[in-house]
Protein backbone atom coordinates (compact mmCIF):
# COMPACT_ATOMS: atom_id res chain seq x y z
CA UNK A 1 0.00 0.00 0.00
CA UNK A 2 0.95 2.90 -1.19
CA UNK A 3 2.17 5.54 1.78
CA UNK A 4 0.43 9.31 1.93
CA UNK A 5 2.84 11.45 1.24
CA UNK A 6 3.56 13.94 4.80
CA UNK A 7 2.92 17.13 5.52
CA UNK A 8 5.79 19.64 5.89
CA UNK A 9 5.54 21.53 9.02
CA UNK A 10 5.40 24.74 6.83
CA UNK A 11 2.39 23.99 4.49
CA UNK A 12 0.10 23.41 8.35
CA UNK A 13 1.37 26.87 8.76
CA UNK A 14 0.72 28.34 6.30
CA UNK A 15 -3.44 28.66 6.67
CA UNK A 16 -2.53 30.42 10.34
CA UNK A 17 0.06 32.59 8.82
CA UNK A 18 -2.67 34.27 6.14
CA UNK A 19 -5.30 34.31 9.33
CA UNK A 20 -2.73 36.29 11.56
CA UNK A 21 -1.54 38.40 7.74
CA UNK A 22 -5.03 39.13 7.38
CA UNK A 23 -5.77 39.96 10.75
CA UNK A 24 -2.81 42.72 10.59
CA UNK A 25 -3.92 44.16 7.74
CA UNK A 26 -7.29 44.95 9.20
CA UNK A 27 -5.31 46.92 11.80
CA UNK A 28 -2.92 48.34 10.01
CA UNK A 29 -4.05 48.14 6.10
CA UNK A 30 -1.11 48.75 3.73
CA UNK A 31 -0.28 52.33 2.59
CA UNK A 32 -0.94 53.05 -0.71
CA UNK A 33 1.71 55.80 -1.71
CA UNK A 34 0.03 59.11 -3.47
CA UNK A 35 1.11 60.07 -6.15
CA UNK A 36 0.14 63.55 -6.44
CA UNK A 37 -2.02 66.10 -5.33
CA UNK A 38 -5.54 65.07 -4.49
CA UNK A 39 -7.31 68.57 -5.67
CA UNK A 40 -10.80 67.20 -3.76
CA UNK A 41 -8.83 68.27 -0.35
CA UNK A 42 -8.25 72.01 0.64
CA UNK A 43 -4.82 73.42 -0.27
CA UNK A 44 -2.99 73.84 2.68
CA UNK A 45 -0.77 76.93 2.89
CA UNK A 46 2.70 76.46 4.70
CA UNK A 47 4.89 79.61 5.44
CA UNK A 48 8.82 79.24 5.49
CA UNK A 49 10.68 81.99 7.04
CA UNK A 50 14.25 82.76 6.59
CA UNK A 51 16.36 83.16 9.47
CA UNK A 52 19.71 84.29 10.77
CA UNK A 53 21.09 80.48 10.26
CA UNK A 54 20.30 80.18 6.35
CA UNK A 55 22.42 81.42 4.00
CA UNK A 56 20.69 84.19 2.39
CA UNK A 57 21.29 83.08 -1.69
CA UNK A 58 20.78 80.07 -1.06
CA UNK A 59 17.57 80.03 1.02
CA UNK A 60 16.25 82.74 -2.02
CA UNK A 61 17.19 79.97 -4.30
CA UNK A 62 15.56 77.26 -2.64
CA UNK A 63 12.35 78.95 -1.69
CA UNK A 64 12.26 80.82 -5.45
CA UNK A 65 12.26 77.03 -7.21
CA UNK A 66 9.55 75.71 -4.16
CA UNK A 67 7.45 78.62 -5.16
CA UNK A 68 7.41 77.90 -8.60
CA UNK A 69 6.14 74.44 -8.24
CA UNK A 70 3.91 75.45 -5.46
CA UNK A 71 2.18 78.46 -8.02
CA UNK A 72 2.17 75.20 -10.97
CA UNK A 73 0.17 73.26 -8.38
CA UNK A 74 2.48 70.68 -8.11
CA UNK A 75 3.23 70.27 -4.25
CA UNK A 76 1.43 68.26 -2.13
CA UNK A 77 1.98 66.28 0.98
CA UNK A 78 3.56 63.12 0.36
CA UNK A 79 3.07 59.65 1.60
CA UNK A 80 5.25 59.02 4.77
CA UNK A 81 8.24 57.65 5.45
CA UNK A 82 8.83 59.06 1.45
CA UNK A 83 10.81 56.52 -0.75
CA UNK A 84 13.98 57.22 -1.18
CA UNK A 85 17.43 56.14 -2.11
CA UNK A 86 20.11 57.32 0.97
CA UNK A 87 22.85 55.96 -2.05
CA UNK A 88 21.88 58.24 -4.46
CA UNK A 89 22.36 61.35 -1.95
CA UNK A 90 25.87 60.19 -0.55
CA UNK A 91 27.08 59.51 -3.84
CA UNK A 92 26.71 62.85 -5.19
CA UNK A 93 28.23 64.23 -2.31
CA UNK A 94 31.34 62.00 -2.60
CA UNK A 95 31.25 63.04 -7.00
CA UNK A 96 31.66 66.73 -5.69
CA UNK A 97 34.46 65.58 -2.80
CA UNK A 98 36.37 63.81 -5.84
CA UNK A 99 36.10 66.32 -8.51
CA UNK A 100 37.15 68.77 -6.07
CA UNK A 101 40.45 66.57 -5.46
CA UNK A 102 40.98 65.98 -9.55
CA UNK A 103 40.78 69.75 -9.99
CA UNK A 104 43.09 70.92 -7.21
CA UNK A 105 45.38 68.42 -6.12
CA UNK A 106 48.46 67.94 -5.89
CA UNK A 107 49.08 71.15 -7.50
CA UNK A 108 46.87 73.24 -4.67
CA UNK A 109 46.56 71.20 -1.91
CA UNK A 110 45.78 74.11 0.53
CA UNK A 111 42.48 74.70 -1.88
CA UNK A 112 41.66 71.09 -1.89
CA UNK A 113 41.60 70.80 1.55
CA UNK A 114 39.78 73.59 2.24
CA UNK A 115 36.85 73.31 -0.16
CA UNK A 116 36.75 69.85 0.74
CA UNK A 117 36.44 70.65 4.09
CA UNK A 118 33.77 73.57 3.38
CA UNK A 119 31.71 70.73 1.85
CA UNK A 120 31.53 69.08 4.96
CA UNK A 121 29.08 71.74 6.12
CA UNK A 122 26.58 71.23 3.14
CA UNK A 123 24.06 68.77 2.17
CA UNK A 124 22.86 67.21 -0.97
CA UNK A 125 19.56 68.78 -0.83
CA UNK A 126 16.02 67.71 -2.82
CA UNK A 127 15.21 71.31 -4.30
CA UNK A 128 11.68 69.97 -4.57
CA UNK A 129 11.34 68.48 -1.32
CA UNK A 130 10.52 64.61 -1.00
CA UNK A 131 7.59 65.43 1.24
CA UNK A 132 6.01 67.51 -1.45
CA UNK A 133 6.02 65.06 -3.57
CA UNK A 134 9.51 65.58 -5.14
CA UNK A 135 11.58 63.01 -7.25
CA UNK A 136 14.51 60.89 -6.03
CA UNK A 137 16.55 61.55 -8.87
CA UNK A 138 20.06 62.79 -9.19
CA UNK A 139 18.47 66.09 -11.25
CA UNK A 140 16.86 66.99 -8.54
CA UNK A 141 19.64 67.37 -5.59
CA UNK A 142 21.33 70.71 -5.35
CA UNK A 143 23.92 71.22 -2.72
CA UNK A 144 22.68 73.44 0.00
CA UNK A 145 24.27 74.55 3.22
CA UNK A 146 23.16 71.86 6.37
CA UNK A 147 21.30 74.28 8.64
CA UNK A 148 19.46 76.01 5.73
CA UNK A 149 18.62 71.96 4.47
CA UNK A 150 17.82 70.90 8.07
CA UNK A 151 15.49 74.15 9.22
CA UNK A 152 13.98 74.48 6.08
CA UNK A 153 12.65 70.84 5.44
CA UNK A 154 12.94 69.44 9.14
CA UNK A 155 11.86 72.43 11.30
CA UNK A 156 9.51 74.30 9.35
CA UNK A 157 7.64 72.35 6.48
CA UNK A 158 7.61 69.26 8.34
CA UNK A 159 5.71 70.17 11.59
CA UNK A 160 2.84 72.53 9.38
CA UNK A 161 2.00 69.22 7.37
CA UNK A 162 2.81 65.75 9.18
CA UNK A 163 -0.98 65.58 10.39
CA UNK A 164 -2.35 66.34 6.89
CA UNK A 165 -4.32 63.75 4.44
CA UNK A 166 -1.49 62.48 2.19
CA UNK A 167 -2.09 64.34 -1.40
CA UNK A 168 -3.31 67.29 0.11
CA UNK A 169 -1.97 70.53 -2.07
CA UNK A 170 0.24 72.55 -0.89
CA UNK A 171 0.97 76.46 -1.43
CA UNK A 172 4.43 78.03 -0.27
CA UNK A 173 4.46 81.57 1.10
CA UNK A 174 7.69 82.92 1.67
CA UNK A 175 7.87 85.18 4.29
CA UNK A 176 10.79 87.58 5.54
Amino acid sequence: MPSRPRRSRDAAAKPAGKIVRKAAEKLDPPKVRVTGPDHSLPTKVIRVQRKDIHATAQFRRKMAALKKLSDEGKLYKATNPVERDTNLTDSFKERIRQRIWDKYWPHDKDLANRLSERLSSYHPDHVWELQLGGPDTLDNIKLLHGKTNTDIGLHQIWPQIRSLPDGTPIRIEVVD
